[in-house]
């Protein structure tokens, strides 16, 4: 047992001794550890079933609520990203031929997969491992894109968590085009202190956000994202909840005022012992509301 633990301590340093996070050569260990974590969530997120409800909220001038809907999803792991089964729309099951419809679109989508010819593997391979170098180098390069400042502890779903500052660092140019996005934040992360994880992120864009060079949509400044993450299955860290506020203007004349919010649930590993929920029918008598 003891060698045990003396290994454990002599691989993470920063347990050693008791971490001052007023010093900077400890806080930047802190992060560069917490970075390490939420990377290695990632990669295994990429191998488990998930439920996500997502609701969208339209808003006027004045910020209150013109019109909402709501869609719930089984989001399904693939070798090449994700793929999102439709189940329930504006808090109602799908009709039996829509239900059906979801249910052959993502056979569809998993037999390809499985029926790759040699060639095709091969490429899928190639296409994996580059998604998963971004993502490693995403985490990598968000901690050396801001400033770290701490600002004390908290306790946050009964457990303490750090509370650390981000400010942009003056001179970051992200290493390469996709993460554009690190240069264009600041804002604060809560950090449980016992697992070393993203308990809460709250961020703020700075600068204003364009997609296809401002003609299909432009974010102004003050936009903001909120996430909680939870200790779920297999002692992993896997977001619960998100909040996305979006001002700016769609195809260059359209407004755009919204808040977008999310619910994820019910992670499982994926398998071949995994059987996917189906896209619910609706019951016998019930409507079913029209919605996006």
């Amino acid at each position: 047992m003891f060698k045990t633990v003396l290994m454990v301590l002599l691989a993470n340093p920063i347990l050693l001794a008791a971490v001052d996070l007023n010093r900077e050569a400890d806080l930047r260990r802190f992060v560069a550890q917490v970075a390490e974590n939420e990377r290695k969530n990632r990669f295994r997120e990429m191998g488990y079933l998930y439920r996500l409800q997502r609701h969208r909220i339209i808003l006027d001038r004045r910020g209150r609520e013109k019109k909402r809907t709501s869609s719930t999803y089984e989001v399904i792991p693939l070798d090449d990203g994700v793929y999102r089964k439709l189940i329930r729309r504006n808090g109602q099951p799908l009709s039996e031929k829509e239900a059906r419809k979801q249910e052959k679109k993502a056979e569809a989508r998993l037999r390809r997969q499985r029926n790759l010819s040699p060639a095709g593997r091969s490429r899928l391979e190639r296409k994996n491992a580059e998604r998963r170098r971004k993502e490693a180098l995403f985490w990598e390069e968000a901690v050396r894109a801001f400033h770290f400042h701490y600002r004390g502890e908290e306790v946050l779903n009964g457990r303490p968590v750090a509370v650390l500052e981000l400010l942009p660092r003056e001179k970051y140019q992200p290493a390469e085009k996709h993460l554009w996005i690190l240069d264009k934040l600041r804002g604060r992360v809560w950090i449980d202190k016992q697992d070393l994880q993203l308990s809460q992120v709250e961020m703020e864009f700075i600068k204003p956000v364009k997609v296809a060079g401002g003609l299909v949509a432009r974010l102004y400044k003050g936009s903001t994202l909120w996430v909680r993450q939870e200790k779920v299955r297999d002692d992993v860290w896997f977001p619960r909840r998100f909040e996305l506020t979006m001002n700016g203007r769609i195809f260059l004349f359209k407004g755009l005022n919204m808040r977008m919010t999310g619910e994820f649930s019910d992670y499982r590993r994926f398998g071949t012992s995994v059987r996917m929920l189906p896209a619910e029918p609706p019951a016998e008598g019930s409507s079913v509301e029209s919605g996006e």
